[in-house]
């Protein structure tokens, strides 16, 4: 008798409901008292994520997102608190979390009528004048004089440097998570202007007390009392400091954790929205149109069976033609008993997080045929291995031989009761085809095909 090989293929059937999924920015209400403070920002991320490469079934995955705002807005009000807010959408509802502390790199400004010195600049004002009108008659005061006014200049200096700050990240809400900017940078102007009032103290203290003593000792208590006032970083002139200050092109990255969103039934791309506000509603949030907005992408996953791992042909040899005896053939690589056995594996990846119920079949398609002849009794026999699996609630045939006929149907495993991804591996050891005495036989090359089936129905 000639060759006889049976000719292997999958089919995988998946029935499943489309879940239609409406995206947006979550948060987006916006108190009327907030305020972008950046007419161009840009917001980016380092997943490396794209549609054709998405974030699959990953969890705590780190992501640092980056926050550039570029040209200062317009109309800042001059209340509450600096953030830098990144909003995620419904679907990313937890999954987004803090990494550590952000980095906020930016430069500040506050304008000369918003710093707390008016009243003391006026009494500045009367004091130069009083040291101008005493100068010709002491022109020993000129030396105080120039450092007074040089201290004043100092005070009066509106730039408050570069700033580069380590600020905790904050979790708002399971969609929000924020930088109070203000938290980091309230030490860093209160104990600038503040210094710069020391440096006005003690110039004043070198003056003459008995020529100006009345304005002389108005102006001390004045800086004493702003000094003690920027002490306190809950005081109004300590908030209001920060809430006046503006800030000038400004870089945050905020490092986060990010895991899939579970459920999916199509690949997500979730749009990030990020943005730098001020605020003095305790309820942040943040509209649509605030800021920038990046993407990660994420796969929902699919299942999948590994048909590369399946011998697409199975080779039982060539043998004579008799009636007598029973015989059984093994199928050896190339059909040459010198060579080792024919196996193979099934290998299945389900990655998805729905709800799933599958089953594993396999089916002989046919009779063993050779053009118009058959072989109607004889019958395909697979050694299966040990089952190598990670999901829970299963039934599974293995370590045992199933026997293949014409239409019947083997069941190798049904899973149902999990939403979690996870892999399937059965070995198939060895393919033996038995051929009963008294078979009727012709010369020919049989061949016969195997259906695996992957379906979610019964």
């Amino acid at each position: 008798m000639k060759r006889k090989r049976a000719r292997l293929f999958q089919k995988i059937w998946i029935i499943g409901s489309a879940l239609f999924l409406f995206l947006t920015s979550s948060n987006m209400i916006v108190s009327a008292v907030s305020v972008d403070l950046f007419a161009t920002t840009q917001v980016n991320n380092n997943s490396g994520t794209t549609a054709a490469s998405p974030y699959l079934n990953v969890s705590q995955k780190p992501v640092n997102f980056t926050i550039n705002g570029t040209t200062t807005g317009v109309g800042l009000i001059k209340t509450g608190k600096k953030y830098v807010l990144i909003s995620v959408p419904s679907q990313l509802s937890g999954k987004v979390t803090p990494n550590g502390s952000s980095t906020v790199t930016t430069s500040v400004t506050i304008p000369l009528a918003d710093l707390p010195i008016g009243g003391l600049l006026t009494l500045l004002t009367t004091l130069v004048s009083t040291i101008n009108t005493l100068l010709p008659l002491n022109p020993s005061l000129q030396a105080p004089l120039n450092s007074l006014n040089q201290a004043i200049s100092n005070l009066k200096n509106e730039n408050y440097g570069n700033q580069n700050l380590s600020v905790a990240t904050e979790q708002l809400s399971a969609t929000l998570l924020g930088v109070n900017i203000s938290q980091g940078l309230l030490p860093i102007l209160t104990s600038t202007l503040s210094n710069r009032l020391t440096d006005l103290n003690n110039v004043l203290n070198t003056l003459p007390l008995g020529l100006i003593g009345v304005i002389l000792t108005q102006v001390l208590s004045s800086v004493n009392g702003l000094i003690t006032a920027l002490g306190n970083p809950n005081s109004t002139i300590s908030t209001n400091l920060v809430s006046a200050s503006i800030l000038g092109s400004t870089n945050v990255s905020m490092p986060t954790f990010v895991t899939s969103p579970t459920g999916l039934t199509q690949n997500y791309a979730a749009a990030i929205r990020g943005g730098i506000v001020q605020t003095d509603d305790l309820t942040i949030q943040l509209l649509s149109n605030f800021g920038g907005n990046t993407t990660i992408y994420f796969g929902a996953g699919e299942l999948a069976m590994k048909s590369e791992l399946l011998p697409t042909n199975l080779n039982f040899g060539t043998h004579q033609v008799q009636t007598k005896i029973d015989e059984t053939w093994k199928a050896y690589i190339g059909g040459n008993s010198a060579n080792p056995l024919q196996t193979g594996t099934i290998r299945i990846d389900d990655t998805r997080t729905t709800a799933k119920a599958w089953q594993l079949k396999v089916a002989q398609a046919n009779n063993w045929t050779s053009g118009q002849k058959s072989l109607s009794n004889a019958r395909l026999d697979i050694a299966l291995g040990a089952l190598n699996t990670n999901f829970q609630n299963y039934f599974a045939v293995d370590n045992q031989t199933i026997q293949m006929s014409p239409s019947n149907q083997v069941t190798l495993m049904s899973l149902s009761n999990t939403t979690a991804a996870g892999y399937v591996e059965l070995p198939l050891n060895q393919f033996q085809l038995f051929v009963p005495k008294n078979t009727p036989r012709q010369t020919g090359s049989y061949q016969t095909t195997l259906q695996w089936t992957i379906s979610n129905t019964p």
